[in-house]
């Protein structure tokens, strides 16, 4: 009940207690029938649940990834594990989020870093630069 107050995943909570509890047979189900939000419960399991939750809630240590540092040491682990099991697409996805967590490149729908965003509003533009990238020779057109 404690756990499930805390935020932790009733999946999390299942496999913790398949561990001390081998001989045990326990699934989700049974644990969101100890959520007051999902299921009836007794009232001191409601209390209990509620005073748990206000507790977790008021507490900064118990959000452990709100601190960045703390976020970057986890997905750095999670690069690592997935770099180890070859898992490519996952470790990228998880570069990313590091670089998004650095202020490095912008999420989805960020303003892309570059020269425009450089400049201050009501300085005068002193550079304009045109690329052309993979440029393919035109075509002539048809005269009909």
């Amino acid at each position: 009940m404690k756990a499930l107050a805390a935020f932790k995943p009733p999946r999390a909570i299942v496999a913790d207690f398949s561990a001390l509890f081998p001989d045990t047979k326990c699934d989700e189900n049974d644990v969101k029938r100890l959520d007051p939000k999902l299921a009836l419960v007794a009232p001191e399991l409601a209390a209990l649940f509620l005073a748990t939750r206000e507790a977790v809630l008021l507490d900064p240590t118990s959000a452990t990834y709100a601190n960045q540092q703390a976020r970057l040491v986890a997905l750095s682990q999670d690069a690592e594990f997935y770099a180890s099991n070859n898992q490519l697409a996952e470790r990228r996805a998880v570069l990313r989020q590091i670089a998004e967590e650095q202020g490095i490149v912008g999420g989805k729908g960020a303003k892309q870093p570059g020269p425009a965003s450089d400049a201050k509003p009501g300085e005068p533009v002193v550079e304009i630069v045109r690329r052309v990238i993979d440029a393919k020779p035109a075509e002539p057109e048809a005269v009909a």
